[in-house]
């Protein structure tokens, strides 16, 4: 008896070109912002002072990306229900270079789909929906006190109305999704609250990270970060932004809230930690739908 090998789908076949079309586009992505960075030298005269301490910092601010990532693929495990821990991973990483490509990163969601068979795509997108304002209610709800204390220390001149009027827009839809998704997915207090306190784990990963990297540039320890920290994520989360400008933009952000240089190349540097290496490693993921 001869063994009929299995032939891949037309379907199969298209979706693995868009897989291996995003990864070649993310490699032009990153060789274009290599290209066009121009604080090298400062940051290799920052480096190249650092002492053994800041070295640390910058060793186990690395260390954390993966705990980042495995965070992400534990709140999509969650979300999507039947998928393994590992498959989850491998999709998470997958999906960093179709976040790079597109504005607000819109596209790490429907990326995810592409490396599945059956993909269910109104469910996918979805749940990529509670997954994004779960995050965003997390970074405004931890934020909301010390963006106060710092607009009342006159670091920052704004409407008292706009930024109270944000966040409860960002409180009250992610409050809507169950009646919002209704059609495509169910929406269950449960969903939505596991979801939030994953999302608070994984935003606590990030707050340590960035103090680390602040450290290794060189900027001591203090108990101001607790106040400047959550409102930097908090200013980059609500600011607009599209993929090649995002270096710039956490920069600028840094500049903003911390006031020193030093703190523009932590913020860069700590978006290579995130988001360019974990893309760098999605490249050479199995491309293959599962």
């Amino acid at each position: 008896m001869h063994c009929k090998m299995k032939q891949p789908t037309r379907k199969t076949t298209y979706l693995r070109a868009i897989a291996w079309g995003i990864t070649i586009l993310a490699y032009g992505y990153l060789a274009y912002r290599l290209y066009v960075y121009d604080g090298w030298s400062e940051l290799g005269e920052h480096l190249s002072q650092a002492d053994t301490t800041a070295w640390l910092c910058g060793v186990l601010a690395l260390l954390l990306m993966p705990v980042n990532m495995l965070t992400e693929a534990w709140r999509w495990k969650f979300l999507m229900g039947d998928l393994s821990l590992r498959e989850a991973q491998r999709q998470v990483y997958f999906s960093k270079m179709a976040g790079q490509l597109t504005p607000y990163q819109l596209g790490e969601y429907p990326a995810r789909g592409l490396l599945m068979q059956r993909t269910r795509w109104a469910e996918l997108l979805s749940k990529g929906v509670v997954g994004s304002m779960t995050m965003t209610l997390a970074i405004t709800l931890v934020g909301i006190v010390p963006l106060l204390l710092w607009v009342g220390d006159e670091h920052w001149s704004t409407e008292w109305g706009t930024v109270g009027g944000l966040m409860l827009a960002v409180v009250a839809l992610t409050a809507a999704l169950p009646w919002l998704l209704r059609r495509w997915v169910k929406v269950d207090s449960r969903m939505l609250f596991g979801s939030l306190g994953q999302s608070v784990m994984r935003y606590a990963c990030w707050c340590v990270q960035l103090a680390l990297v602040l450290r290794m540039m060189g900027m001591p320890f203090t108990s101001e970060w607790l106040v400047l920290i959550p409102v930097y994520y908090l200013i980059i989360t609500i600011a607009p932004s599209v993929a090649a400008a995002e270096a710039g933009v956490r920069g600028a952000a840094a500049m903003l809230v911390f006031g020193t240089a030093e703190a523009t190349l932590a913020g860069i540097l700590l978006w290579a930690i995130n988001s360019l290496l974990p893309m760098l490693i999605g490249t050479f993921v199995n491309k293959n739908a599962k």
